[in-house]
């Protein structure tokens, strides 16, 4: 198992920042977007985003691991790093969990994994209405090879249970310092629980003031609730080449997959 901390400190590339909320994330993104780097991501990047259900059916690791073959950056929701990262996180690829909520003392979140090491890592938490459980949202920046710019990437899982929108809108908002601040491609993706109206509204709403342009999947097999897609990605600062989307029977949710490419490439 590499840890974030150490994958880093064994690499060129700095220390990694830890935060705990929006603030103090956006202050460690500034420092780490002075840092000169050698190394780290290109184009054509191959990203997927899965939420894996915490494993439990133990077949998707096989899937999983099957994916993360070809890709270079990796979304997942409702991970559990204790049965995942032993068998899937070797030299080739670097983790960084944001723990949500806990179960009979195993915690679950998000997890981001990439091809080279995070310049900076660091988690927000946003509270279920009514279950009072966490739900967590993952940022890390990623250098680029041969470009001064960084790849913000957004890794979230959005509360889920609640009356009105103000939580769920709450929590896309704390979020938008961190991405007007960030010159640079940006990648926000994940299970946005955009199963109502009103939830599509705020997040077609958010994404718009953002600048978040919707990848679109062919043949779109994500999964929906009440017609609505569940998941997500969106790009700023990039174009998308081959997508797709598959179905599996290890999860509720099924993976998506895109190749994305430099808007000026």
């Amino acid at each position: 198992m590499v840890c974030a901390s150490a994958a880093a400190a064994a690499t060129p590339f700095p220390q990694v920042i830890s935060a705990d909320n929006a603030k103090q994330c956006n202050t460690a993104l500034r420092t780490a977007r002075r840092t000169t780097t050698i190394g780290g991501l290109t184009f054509p990047l191959n990203v997927f985003s899965w939420n894996v259900h915490k494993v439990q059916q133990p077949a998707v690791l096989d899937e999983f691991a099957e994916l993360a073959n070809t890709a270079h950056l990796m979304f997942v929701q409702e991970a559990v790093p204790s049965r995942q990262l032993p068998s899937l996180v070797n030299e080739a690829l670097f983790p960084a969990f944001a723990a949500g909520y806990v179960q009979n003392g195993t915690p679950t979140g998000v997890l981001t994994l990439a091809r080279t090491p995070h310049l900076m890592h660091c988690h927000l938490l946003a509270l279920e209405p009514w279950l009072r459980s966490p739900k967590a949202t993952s940022v890390t920046l990623y250098p680029l090879i041969d470009r001064q710019e960084r790849l913000l990437a957004i890794n979230i899982h959005a509360i889920n249970f609640t009356l009105g929108v103000s939580d769920y809108q709450n929590q896309l908002a704390a979020l938008t310092d961190l991405i007007t601040a960030h010159d640079g491609p940006i990648i926000f993706g994940g299970d946005l629980n955009s199963w109502s109206p009103a939830r599509q509204q705020v997040l077609q709403h958010f994404t718009s003031k953002m600048g978040l342009v919707a990848v679109p999947f062919d043949p779109d097999h994500r999964v929906t609730v009440l017609g609505r897609p569940l998941d997500h990605l969106y790009v700023r600062g990039l174009t998308w080449g081959h997508t797709t989307t598959h179905k599996v029977t290890t999860s509720d949710h099924n993976p998506l997959l895109a190749t994305l490419l430099s808007e000026d490439s």
